[in-house]
């Protein structure tokens, strides 16, 4: 059945592209729920994060009933010595925005089983920026939603700043015919995968954000 009162999403893609950093709350920066994504790890300790590869379908199953498990602003940042790190940003007076004037994107984590992955049917960390959660969003409120019925297929079209994605319904019954997957197989992990929680996603404190500024300066 369709679901009615849905958030816009039309704001999303310029949050991430022209917004300011948004004001520190009294609790954590990482929230969670549909409500909090709207507004701004598989079975092993470390979990995986879904990665896309251009015009390859990938085959899920979204398990968080309430929405993103966590909705956060993340800072990626240069490093001096080695490549890029990503940081969770405090909010009101964050080092990182303060000091580097970097502007973090809006992030909304997911609990997913992938049924396509080269390494077999697994519990991964979906964790999707202003596009993908925009398609998203869009499909959880169609009448094929809400996300947690039955399963999607999720495809990124184009790179860089001409990237899209599409995601398209899938009926259990179709996984075997037309996406050559065991839908037995992927009801028992599915079964025995659990959700995620914003704890999972790693926050530092003011001093050791400033001290990372102060080290990238």
């Amino acid at each position: 059945m369709p679901i009615n009162n849905a958030p816009d999403a039309a704001s999303y893609l310029a949050d991430d592209i022209d917004a300011r950093p948004s004001q520190a709350t009294a609790t954590s920066s990482v929230q969670s729920g549909w409500d909090a994504a709207g507004s701004l790890s598989t079975s092993s300790d470390f979990p995986t994060e879904v990665k896309f590869e251009e015009n390859k379908h990938q085959v899920f199953k979204f398990l968080d009933e309430s929405g993103p498990f966590a909705i956060y602003k993340q800072h990626f940042l240069k490093q001096k010595t080695s490549g890029k790190r990503s940081y969770v940003c405090i909010g009101a007076n964050c080092p990182l925005c303060v000091k580097l004037e970097d502007r973090p994107e809006n992030k909304r984590a997911f609990t997913v089983v992938t049924l396509n992955s080269p390494e077999g049917m697994q519990r991964q960390m979906l964790i999707s920026g202003a596009r993908l959660y925009q398609a998203l969003h869009a499909a959880h409120y169609s009448p094929q939603g809400p996300l947690t019925k039955g399963y999607w297929a999720v495809v990124r079209i184009g790179k860089g700043p001409q990237t899209n994605y599409t995601v398209t319904p899938i009926k259990e019954r179709d996984l075997d015919e037309d996406w050559n997957l065991d839908a037995a197989a992927a009801a028992k992990v599915v079964e025995a995968s659990e959700v995620y929680t914003r704890g999972l996603i790693k926050e530092h404190s003011f001093e050791e954000l400033d001290e990372i500024a102060d080290s990238l300066i």
